[in-house]
């Protein structure tokens, strides 16, 4: 046991202009997923919450001179900032794993270290930031300037609560502007944490504030009109609200990542099978399915099937399910509400005619814990329900190919291209499935994003727009402004 959960008391409410403050707003519960009889009592951002927060981000841009600032001040405290994570680690993790689905051995391994990652990656591109001086004839002058926007809308999904915040908070503050976030409300401590330690850093107070609740309150905060732009991880289905609120309410930029029903694209000539089976598991169980670029799909080439997918089931049976602060390979689903809809996506896929090949089932838990067994389905079929839901759980889909024009039909799905993996010791053949598979990252005989930065993410069609991490993440945070000088000529 890394920690006992009956003894931790989180921080609680808000944070606005620097201090942690009550939410006014309707009440809601947040339960344990690994103890459920552990509950806390939340409350939501009112609209006068929100009102309040944004117009103190607003003004905190404009009294601070944090946009105005040059960035290598602006960086010297997000280095600071980064330290302090980094000196708090085991802290922050404790308050990942008690309310979320993220086992504490790993939020310490790498979640609260990608975000003072985060912080160091941005702050080193504010100082490395270049604009623009055009082509134009010896009198005139033309040059780009790259603005903040002022206050970010940054809204985060409750399955990687400390990673794809920073993956937002971190480089809009680096580009200068503020930060209104609203984490999901399952998830919302850990980031209280951190937020408290950017203050403790020399943050402005009020350039970076954290506002709770569930759907509704993301709605508001995006319509709110002190909002200049919107960066929003969560379903496709919350997505198109979040672009259609935006668009109706003064046409802010908004940048999407959406969810995915990511291929595992495996040729007969793959390296080491042992290994190709380690990732495809991973690539399905990893934090138990609950990942936007799971590898849900596997198209194996015929020759490989049979003996790929018994090296996947063997892997898949030796996963232990256990509560966050334990050492486990599948931690817990993040609710019963989640386990249910995995378990009736799976059920209406069989009743579609798929086959179910291994699990299928939630797995009894005496303390009331939502766990899922892992799951092999079978189908060619692009109706059935488990080639079109993005299932958000440890349910693997198996297919076949012959010819590589057919597995590259079969990897891209119609609607989702969030990620994808291939796996073959043919360079022109894995190029060429990089070319011609239709996602916005691809995978060359690795699945997952490394501990890295420079590698922008982010998907196409229903898995959204615009792009985190690297220097688009970061450039998507400013606007830019063409400035023309008319020269007097002597």
């Amino acid at each position: 046991m890394s920690f006992d959960v009956n003894t931790i008391s989180p921080p609680r409410g808000g944070f606005v202009g620097g201090c942690y403050e009550p939410m006014t707003g309707a009440p809601f519960e947040l339960r344990s997923p690994s103890a459920p009889h552990i509950v806390f009592e939340e409350r939501s951002a009112s609209q006068e919450d929100i009102d309040r927060c944004v117009s103190l981000a607003s003004g905190a841009v404009k009294s601070s001179g944090w946009a105005a600032c040059g960035p290598r001040d602006r960086a010297r405290i997000l280095h600071r900032w980064a330290d302090l994570v980094d000196a708090r680690l085991e802290e922050i993790a404790i308050l990942e794993a008690l309310v979320g689905s993220r086992p504490y051995h790993e939020a310490t391994e790498r979640d609260v270290r990608v975000v003072a990652m985060a912080l160091r990656q941005f702050a080193a591109y504010a100082e490395t930031h270049e604009s623009a001086v055009t082509a134009t004839p010896h009198h005139q002058l033309s040059y780009t300037r790259d603005m903040p926007y002022g206050v970010v809308a940054a809204i985060a999904p409750w399955n990687f609560p400390l990673i794809l915040s920073a993956w937002k908070f971190a480089p809009a503050l680096a580009a200068g502007n503020a930060v209104v976030l609203k984490p999901s409300e399952l998830t919302p401590f850990s980031i209280l944490r951190v937020a408290e330690l950017g203050i403790e850093a020399g943050l402005p107070k009020g350039l970076f504030n954290i506002l709770p609740g569930a759907g509704g309150t993301g709605a508001a905060l995006v319509r709110h009109p002190g909002i200049d732009t919107v960066s929003f991880t969560g379903s496709t289905v919350t997505g198109a609200k979040v672009m259609a609120e935006a668009a109706a309410h003064g046409l802010k930029p908004v940048s999407l990542e959406l969810g995915g029903k990511g291929a595992q694209l495996v040729f007969a000539d793959a390296r080491d099978p042992d290994h190709v089976a380690d990732l495809i598991v991973r690539g399905i169980t990893y934090n138990s399915g609950q990942v936007c670029f799971a590898g849900s799909r596997l198209v194996v080439q015929a020759a490989i099937r049979d003996r790929l997918l018994s090296l996947v089931e063997q892997r898949m049976n030796g996963l232990v399910e256990g509560p966050t602060w334990q050492k486990v390979s599948l931690p817990p689903i993040i609710n019963a509400t989640q386990l249910a809809r995995i378990e009736a996506i799976v059920q209406t896929a069989t009743d579609q005619g798929a086959e179910l090949l291994c699990g299928g089932e939630p797995i009894a838990d005496a303390q009331g814990r939502s766990f899922f067994q892992p799951t092999i389905l079978q189908s060619s079929d692009t109706d059935n329900a488990a080639y079109r839901e993005e299932i958000f759980g440890p349910v693997l889909l198996l297919d076949t190919f012959e010819s590589f024009e057919e597995g590259i039909a079969k990897a891209n799905h119609p609607e989702f291209g969030l990620a994808a993996s291939v796996y073959t010791s043919n360079l022109d053949t894995a190029l060429a499935a990089a070319d011609q598979l239709d996602s916005g990252t691809v995978w060359i005989n690795h699945w997952g994003r490394a501990a890295d930065m420079t590698s922008p993410f982010g998907g196409v069609r229903r898995s959204g727009f615009g792009k985190d991490m690297g220097r688009a993440g970061y450039q998507k945070y400013l606007k830019t402004k063409s400035v023309w000088v008319e020269r007097a000529v002597p």
